[in-house]
């Protein structure tokens, strides 16, 4: 009994260890990248198109029929009756010789669309990786703004003792004690608002994950104080034209209208052939037996050299040639939008990044600035020169001051990731 006892302490231990794991965004990347319903449903498609390569590969083989049936026959000829049973075997064989280039086609068509489809994939699974680490870094935005908001409380805890220890030395009056008070009361609001900001934003990534998570997700935070995470901060990239022929050779999206292009170009040839005969050889055996009807008895093999030649389908062909040549003009098409679209976001992004990391300096310039006044109007108001609404506008300036270089700062770390997305080379 105590044996089993020890097993399941070692066994809860062992459960409340991995759920207090803190899991690093390279950790959270891995389990959307397996579990993420999109990139599951973007696989599911390529699937699709290996099959259908399978399908067109198909046609260089041969095709094997069997068929075998019995019966009863009641045959009456010249006056004579016959009846009885009988039964027959047939097997076929046809093996394609040449068709002037169709089959290739169709087979060149589908490896290329294979590839399409690889680069659908890599493009939904890069964009998951920039869903997690918005989510990501949201998070860590939410964790600051807690210790922001967790500073708050107590620089007003500390006020309203200050103000109490003033009012009983006569120095202050009541109403200190009272806006005291409401100003802690109000940096109570807004940590409870902070901390239900941060169950949102877990809830956020535990969707993109695309598994179960309980809401006690804990993931690595940032250790070292926002300041100097903000001082740390880098511009990576800073020439927008390298960065657009970057973006052109790596984006997946480019590389699938490539494919795209390619395959609708063998698509174009196979319609074109689709005018030209075809060549094949085809076996056969058919043999059936009666022990009744001797007339029924036969046996028969035959090897044949057929050449098919469509003359006329009903204009069908001419169909398919002009769709052919449309998906071809709409891949060529598609590709110049996607083109403009990434010169467009690359663009944005860059000028996004730059915009934030200066948007840090000026932030890191107002949290000094707001830290020495909040010192200043804490040194006046007790030495009597001025009033607590002083102090409170001091205060209220520092917190606003050090929430914004947090969102600032994090802010600053999404429009990185959305850069390197837009590059192709997020990961």
């Amino acid at each position: 009994m105590s044996r089993l006892f020890i097993y399941y302490i070692c066994f809860v231990f062992l459960t409340i260890n991995l759920n207090a794991k803190s899991l690093s965004l390279e950790e959270l990347i891995e389990i959307a990248l397996e579990n993420n319903t999109n990139i599951q449903l973007s696989k599911n498609q390529k699937d699709v198109s290996e099959q259908r390569l399978r399908q067109s590969q198909a046609s260089y083989l041969p095709y094997v029929t069997s068929s075998a049936n019995t019966g009863e026959y009641d045959i009456k000829q010249s006056g004579v009756k016959q009846d009885g049973n009988a039964t027959s075997v047939s097997v076929n064989a046809n093996q394609l010789i040449y068709d002037f280039g169709k089959t290739t086609t169709a087979i060149k068509a589908s490896k290329y669309n294979v590839e399409a489809s690889q680069e659908d994939v890599t493009s939904i699974e890069k964009q998951i990786i920039l869903a997690v680490k918005k989510a990501y870094f949201d998070i860590l935005n939410r964790h600051q703004q807690i210790v922001v908001a967790k500073e708050a409380v107590k620089l007003d805890e500390l006020q309203l003792s200050q103000a109490k220890e003033y009012f009983k030395a006569g120095i202050r009056t009541q109403i200190d004690i009272t806006n005291a008070q409401l100003q802690l009361s109000n940096s109570n609001l807004k940590l409870i608002q902070a901390n239900y900001d941060l169950k949102k934003a877990k809830t956020n990534l535990i969707s993109i994950l695309g598994k179960a998570i309980s809401e006690d997700l804990k993931i690595q935070l940032d250790e070292e104080d926002i300041k100097l995470l903000a001082q740390n901060a880098e511009l990576k990239y800073k020439n927008v034209e390298e960065l657009i022929d970057i973006a052109i050779k790596n984006r997946a999206e480019m590389k699938k209208y490539e494919s795209l292009i390619k395959a609708n170009k063998e698509s174009v040839k196979n319609a074109n052939y689709q005018y030209l005969p075809t060549i094949d050889v085809s076996a056969s055996y058919n043999e059936k037996d009666s022990d009744d009807i001797s007339t029924l008895d036969s046996n028969q093999t035959a090897v044949l050299l057929n050449v098919k030649w469509d003359i006329f389908t009903g204009f069908s062909r001419d169909a398919n040639k002009k769709i052919a040549l449309s998906n071809l003009s709409s891949s060529y098409k598609q590709k110049e939008q996607q083109e403009l679209s990434i010169i467009e976001a690359v663009t944005n992004a860059h000028l996004n990044t730059k915009q934030s990391f200066g948007s840090i300096k000026i932030s890191l310039l107002s949290l000094n600035l707001a830290t020495k006044n909040l010192d200043l109007a804490s040194q006046r108001y007790q030495a009597g020169l001025n009033d607590l609404l002083e102090l409170n506008d001091a205060k209220l300036q520092y917190t606003q001051a050090k929430s914004n270089l947090v969102n600032t700062y994090y802010s600053h770390l999404v429009n990185n990731a959305n850069l390197e997305y837009t590059l192709g080379l997020i990961k």
